[in-house]
């Protein structure tokens, strides 16, 4: 069964067994404590495995909601701040990718690893927070299980990568898997909208009190790729769910009260209007002056104190070093989190080339940051070399693609990846379980649409009347022109 054969019956069939997988992690949501794991665990490995095996576009719809909607189970405490975690996701994309494994082995066409631009880039970021982890377990300053947790949680997400890579074959396909992520972020969103009222809206399963700025973080990726589609896509369709969609999961992510998703949101919305095409850019910038103005008005009072909290200084918190700057005086949440920055810097001194590996030096909320203390000099760069390479690439693809629906996806990733880096300043943005894991599936998705493209023209031209096919010594150009005008006919 495929999506380009099958289309609806699939999206009612993944439909339907999501909602089935919600159910159930409810279930084990609520009886975590009282239900014995390990037989439960292994049937849900056993049905997955079984699903990957024989129709791996349904599996691969079963992770996408997962992703955000599975219980978690801590096993382990780096810090007060920082747990091993484990979720049911984990559980399923081990099973898929040794179904995977298991299907290659069999069918000599499918391949393991997929040729995508970014091999290299992922390769060598991978080694750069190995080896100094492994490093850091030999001499005692990185505790080995949770060393090696850490390295797969970080290892789970190109697992992902490359496993959505491995499986895409069509346009049809890419539309069917992202309708089942707009599926998730509604419910999401849905369920973060019963919160307002409280402290601060979160995404599910994330326990008390929940993390926030993960949800924040989440939503500003998702934006970027819905806002994408909508400045591109033609199709009425499409444009209504979306519209509505983006405008009802603007009032929890106002809720969030995280302000490192409020600083995401403004690149990532700048970006969609810098490389939009045609009138669509005017109309973003129309919308964005609405807003601006609408905001002084509309918005709730404890975003203002939120927002404005971050520039006043509290005379009556002694236990931190306030931090200014200019005349400035930031409160005590962003002043300790400076200083923290101002500490692990100085540690890394001492370790400037490999740092101390992944959980080595403490908690950090800053990737930047924790990024060169664990993994020193060469990691870092790694990282960075990694995020542009994946920039550079997405741009190149938008640029070139003549599909106005796979052109407003890379747009809007290429958006989402602008409020990521912005996000990720004062958060461990890509570390976080919850948005790591779409990311590296829709930069799959993104990375891919050269290669689906080229597939097409060439099924194209085959198909094309025996009177237009081209002879051995027609030229290139001749031919795709050929095949093209057959295409739009």
């Amino acid at each position: 069964m495929s999506f380009s054969n099958n289309h609806q019956h699939n999206i009612v069939l993944a439909t339907f067994l999501s909602l089935l997988l919600i159910l159930g992690c409810v279930i084990i949501g609520k009886s975590i404590t009282t239900v014995p794991l390990v037989p439960l665990l292994a049937i849900l490995a056993l049905f997955m495995f079984f699903t990957a095996f024989t129709t791996s576009n349904l599996a691969m719809s079963i992770i996408i909601v997962s992703m955000l909607l599975s219980p978690e189970l801590a096993i382990g405490a780096v810090s007060k701040q920082r747990n091993v975690v484990v979720r049911i996701d984990d559980l399923f994309i081990l099973t898929f990718s040794m179904a995977w494994l298991a299907r290659a082995t069999i069918n000599k066409d499918l391949r393991i690893i997929t040729k995508t631009p970014l091999n290299f880039a992922i390769g060598l970021y991978m080694l750069s927070y190995v080896i100094p982890t492994a490093q850091g377990m030999l001499t005692a300053g990185v505790n080995p299980i949770k060393g090696i947790f850490y390295i797969l949680k970080y290892n789970e997400y190109f697992a992902i990568y490359f496993l959505a890579a491995a499986i895409l074959k069509d346009k049809e396909q890419i539309k069917g898997f992202l309708k089942v992520f707009l599926v998730t972020y509604a419910i999401v969103n849905i369920y973060a909208f019963t919160q307002i009222g409280s402290d601060r809206v979160s995404a599910p399963f994330e326990g008390q009190p929940g993390e926030p700025n993960t949800l924040g973080g989440y939503q500003v990726l998702m934006l970027g790729m819905i806002i994408g589609v909508l400045t591109h896509a033609r199709s009425l369709k499409w444009r209504g769910p979306l519209i509505f969609l983006a405008a009802f999961s603007l009032v929890p992510f106002t809720f969030t009260l995280s302000r490192a998703s409020y600083m995401a949101i403004i690149p990532m919305y700048l970006t969609l209007i810098v490389f939009s095409r045609g009138r669509m850019k005017n109309v973003l910038i129309a919308l964005m002056i609405v807003a601006g103005i609408a905001s002084i008005f509309t918005f709730p009072s404890n975003v203002k104190e939120r927002i404005a909290y971050t520039f006043t200084a509290q005379d009556n918190d002694q236990t931190v070093v306030p931090v200014k700057i200019g005349r400035i005086t930031l409160d005590p949440s962003a002043s300790a989190r400076i200083n923290d920055w101002a500490r692990l810097i100085d540690n890394w001194k001492h370790k400037p080339f490999l740092g101390y590996g992944l959980t080595g030096a403490g908690f950090v909320d800053s990737q930047f940051i924790g990024a060169l203390v664990e993994t020193g000099i060469f990691g870092f760069f790694a990282f960075i070399f990694l995020l542009w390479k994946l920039f550079y690439q997405t741009l190149r693809i938008y640029r070139n693609t003549k599909d106005d629906f796979l052109g407003g996806l890379a747009v809007g990733f290429l958006a989402g990846q602008v409020g990521m880096l912005f996000h990720a300043f004062t958060a461990n943005t890509f570390t976080i379980i919850r948005i790591m894991e779409p990311y590296w599936f829709l930069a799959a998705i993104i990375m891919m649409i050269p290669k689906l493209e080229a597939q097409a023209a060439v099924k194209s031209a085959e198909e094309m009347p025996l009177d237009l096919k081209p002879n051995p010594y027609t030229t290139n150009t001749s031919f795709l022109l050929k095949s093209a005008k057959y295409r739009m006919s």
